[in-house]
């Protein structure tokens, strides 16, 4: 399963490079991709819009992300850059006063077209940060933030594009009417508007600019431009998603004044145009009425399917529109794994370790156990597993406390078929959890017999629902991965695959990595769950670590199951992704930046 995402970019407190000739820096934004490693070369994804005179941009150019699959890494580079308003033959006034779309073709064509200007890039660079997009989606409202090198910080924000949304383009044009002056005396303003979608992310509700509006100076009955905008990255296909008008008076340094605001959607539009002269927005502020806007023209396009071609909708373009969606219920729209995590679903990882004997002596090289001089800095194949899934999951587990369970160990004579690892019931990070289990082999263990993990399983079961229960009393949902690392055959199949199916009924799934060199012919049971004739759900997956080659490898083939898995239990009981409360800037802890060397390449 892969998604198809919106990335939307935001900083806050740039440091100024403009100098005093230059008055302040014109900030614009290139993502690179670099793929599964950030190591890999990498490729010019998209560039925002160049928001001028501002410190604090939020720009209006959501840039699409395709291929987006859990458990592989997708790493994104950001580069701030300040625009070099000298090449465009206008100034920097001229650009601000345009649209966004006029602007753009102005200052991405050129920017993309005079990249090297004397051997050396044109603009100034403001910083660069490294995401990972995995980290971005599992953090608090799908962001993530960090620090840029010459001051400030990048705001990365991910939503998944609706597969079932509208698709097309949406073309209108505004005027406003008798709109309140808010300049000094003997001064009009000079009003452009921004439109803005609504987007939920914890704390509550917040607004992101998808659109701003070309100036038109000293005027009080403002027409502005007409415009097509992209349902998709407008709305995301959604007509009735709430969407904001703000009008501004546009301000030469960059400190434009609000004149009033309205919200309505995008089917509000249509709606308004075709009600005419009868129907006008009332732009508020606060309490106070600051004049109105009428809506001149309104019009959905459909992309002609067949040719390519976008065709555009009868004269009455609000009757050729799908009507208002009804309430859904669960069984109506299935969520995506993405959804839920955007909902606030938390991933909780735990970890069971194989101690019996059938590892062997882990004193001889060659066997799983086996620990390397710390002056070879490998790793065993136990640490390999941990490390690779661990450092995936880890990225959606916002306490990042994991429980670590051995199993198949001796103590005192009597064979612990579920034990805790480490000195705390929960660890610290995927480093927690390599100390945990390099400690049990400074405890008087003997490796013993049988492999058995119907205890872990049992134990994990009741982790998982306590981690739900805890996750509900906030209205948030919890999942639990058990990832269970084995050397050996499991001798109490029956036994076990009753243990799965009992454990189905809870939030958890168990993908098993088998290390070393046996045949694991009595795992095969484990990928054979059959629901059409066998009770419970499958929430099993068996690997052998030996059969891949790299972590990325490992990890793709051990999680691909888990995003059906996690939908379908919780779509099967009636709980949808929560509609959590939003998030800004204040709310997203700021990452220092990272400290490589790494240049970025904006020719890719």
């Amino acid at each position: 399963m892969t998604s198809r995402l919106q990335v939307h970019l935001s900083a806050k407190n740039l440091k100024n490079l403009g100098g005093l000739l230059s008055g302040v820096s014109n900030p614009f934004a290139v993502i690179t991709v670099r793929g599964d490693s950030p190591n890999n070369p990498p490729h010019v994804l998209g560039q925002t819009d160049v928001v001028f005179a501002s410190l604090n941009p939020s720009w209006s150019k959501s840039i699409f992300l395709d291929g987006y699959k859990f458990g592989v890494p997708y790493y994104i580079e950001v580069g701030v850059f300040d625009f070099d308003v000298s090449q465009t033959g206008k100034s920097a006034r001229q650009l601000a006063q345009m649209d966004a779309h006029s602007q753009q073709a102005i200052t991405g064509d050129a920017s993309n077209r005079n990249l090297l200007r004397n051997g050396k890039f044109p603009h100034k660079i403001m910083g660069t940060a490294l995401f990972e997009v995995g980290e971005v989606i599992g953090g608090r409202g799908n962001m993530r933030s960090k620090s840029l090198q010459t001051g400030g910080a990048v705001y990365v924000h991910i939503e998944r594009c609706s597969a079932e949304g509208e698709k097309g383009r949406l073309r209108f044009q505004l005027r406003g009417r008798k709109l309140h002056n808010v300049q000094s005396i003997g001064k009009k303003s000079s009003p452009f508007f921004e439109l803005y979608r609504k987007v939920e992310r914890p704390t509550g509700a917040t607004w992101m600019s998808v659109y701003r509006s070309n100036v038109v100076k000293s005027s009080l009955n403002p027409t502005w431009n007409q415009v097509t905008l992209d349902l998709e990255a407008t709305c995301n296909g959604d007509l009735d998603r709430a969407m904001k008008v703000m009008v501004w008076d546009h301000r030469r340094g960059g400190k434009h004044k609000t004149m009033g605001e309205f919200e309505t959607t995008m089917r509000g539009f249509l709606e308004a145009k075709e009600a005419g002269d009868n129907f006008e927005f009332s732009v508020m502020k606060v309490d106070k009425d600051m004049g109105n806007v009428l809506v001149l023209f309104a019009e959905l396009f459909q992309a002609d399917a067949e040719n390519g071609s976008v065709a555009v909708t009868e004269a009455d373009p609000a009757s050729a529109l799908p009507p208002p969606e009804p309430e859904k219920s669960p069984k109506q729209a299935k969520p995506e794994f993405v959804d839920y995590l955007s909902g606030g679903c938390q991933i909780s990882l735990a970890v069971a370790i194989d101690f019996t004997a059938s590892n062997g002596d882990p004193r001889q090289e060659g066997t799983p156990h086996y620990f390397h001089p710390p002056e070879s800095k490998e790793w065993n194949d136990y640490e390999k597993a941990i490390f690779a899934v661990g450092s995936i999951l880890a990225k959606y587990d916002s306490d990042q406390k994991f429980p670590v369970w051995g199993f198949g160990a001796k103590y005192n004579n009597i064979v612990r078929h579920c034990f805790q690892c480490g000195s705390e019931v929960e660890v610290e990070g995927v480093q927690g959890i390599m100390d945990a289990y390099r400690g049990v082999f400074r405890t008087p263990l003997t490796m013993s017999y049988p492999t058995k993990f119907t205890e872990v399983i049992q134990t994990a079961a009741s982790y998982a629902r306590h981690e739900q229960e805890v996750s509900q009393e906030e209205n948030k949902l919890s999942y639990t991965i058990l990832l269970i690392l084995t050397a050996g055959n499991i001798e109490n199949v029956k036994e076990t695959k009753q243990q799965l199916i009992e454990a189905s009924s809870d939030p958890l799934s168990v993908v098993i990595v088998g290390i070393g060199e046996a045949d694991f012919k009595g795992m095969a049971f484990l990928d054979e769950h059959d629901a059409a004739v066998e009770e419970g759900r499958d929430i099993t997956k068996f690997v052998r670590f030996n059969d891949y080659k790299s972590f990325n490898a490992l990890t793709e083939a051990v999680l691909d199951e888990i995003p059906d898995q996690l939908v379908d239990f919780f779509f099967e009981r009636g709980l949808l992704p929560g509609q959590v409360e939003g998030l800004d800037q204040n709310d997203v802890e700021v990452q220092d930046a990272d400290d490589d060397d790494r240049t970025f390449t904006f020719l890719g």
